[in-house]
């Protein structure tokens, strides 16, 4: 099979124009080929940055409108409460449901409360929800529960709410840019991180994925140059995983086994990529074999040039030696005297 290593020249381009060329431009993929690993990762970070950046505006925008309609929520539908001595007192019970978040809201703060009620309680949420008791909420997301004392929370945070109108104080504007600035920068910081550890990951299958497929195609690559290919043919995926998550956080959109497709993408670029670097290979060898016949062609013609040239000169060389020999007079030696000197 052909070995592909390091050996083919590449100009520097831009990170947009790096990204065209990984999306729109299959055959130029070769390019990537002769590169340091740490382009590749740079264009990596880059990318990754540039989602992570769109997605955290949007799920921090998501975040304000969802501030926002609890602070209506609480000035014009929460009964008023009273908070003493780590207990919470409201005027009334309430059952509240967000079709929007799907978010259900429970109060119920008697002084008694069986088991069953509560449990019934817990299975009316489906998603994400909070169950408000006498002494402590319980916090639900999917299938994960958390139980927090009020006192705990208050304590952690500082919170000095004793009543609706102190709640209400809490959320007014310039408590909630500040809310708002925090929950933008550490939602920041876990989505790119999480994004890096979890993407890298799909480039690690999609390296092996590519280099058993070279391997059938007849193509040897190394695993650090399949690697840069990953990257590359992640790219279109991951664009479209960010759209996809965009969608779904302000249209509540779902595509059922996006995740495969997500991959699948990445498997058919890899794929289509090898070919053209293999047809490339191909072409490359019979155009240096051409080259080389060429070259060889030219060189025997030389050889023969340079034969045919000595032959002449060897030719005019002798021409030249007898013509000169024809030309020198005869003198006669050892002559007798035949009387006419006298």
């Amino acid at each position: 099979g052909y070995i592909v290593g390091l050996n083919l020249q590449n100009k520097k381009i831009g990170f947009f124009d790096r990204l065209k060329v990984a999306i729109f431009k299959l055959e130029d993929y070769g390019m990537f080929l002769g590169e340091r690993i740490f382009t590749a990762f740079k264009y990596f970070f880059i990318l990754v940055l540039l989602v992570s950046i769109i997605l955290t505006f949007v799920t921090t925008y998501d975040f304000f409108k969802m501030i926002n309609k609890t602070k209506e929520y609480i000035a014009n539908e929460l009964p008023d409460f009273i908070y003493e001595e780590g207990k919470v007192k409201f005027n009334q019970n309430i059952e509240a449901y967000d079709h929007e978040y799907n978010f259900k809201l429970i109060i119920n703060t008697n002084d008694e409360l069986d088991d069953n009620t509560l449990k019934e309680y817990k299975d009316k949420i489906d998603n994400f929800g909070i169950i408000m008791l006498q002494n402590k909420a319980i916090f639900i997301s999917n299938d994960i529960e958390l139980q927090k004392e009020y006192s705990e929370i208050t304590n952690y945070y500082g919170l000095g709410i004793n009543n609706k109108s102190d709640l209400q104080n809490i959320l007014n504007t310039s408590n909630i840019n500040a809310i708002i600035g925090t929950y933008f920068i550490a939602d920041f910081i876990g989505t790119y991180i999480g994004n890096i550890i979890s993407i890298f990951l799909d480039v690690c299958v999609i390296a092996v994925f590519g280099w058993i497929a070279a391997r059938f195609c007849g193509v040897n690559f190394r695993i650090l140059l399949m690697a840069q290919l990953a990257i590359y043919s992640l790219s279109l995926s991951i664009i479209l995983n960010c759209l996809y998550n965009v969608a779904y956080i302000l249209f509540n959109f779902y595509i059922e086994q996006f995740n495969v497709i997500y991959l699948l993408i990445s498997y058919v670029y890899i794929i289509a990529a090898i070919f053209m670097i293999k047809y490339d290979i191909i072409k490359q060898n019979e155009e240096l074999q051409k080259v080389i016949e060429e070259q060889m062609k030219l060189r025997k013609q030389k050889e023969e040039e340079e034969a045919q040239e000595k032959e002449d000169n060897d030719k005019q060389t002798d021409e030249d030696e007898k013509e000169k020999t024809e030309e020198e007079p005869v003198i006669e030696t050892n002559k007798e005297p035949d009387g006419s000197e006298i």
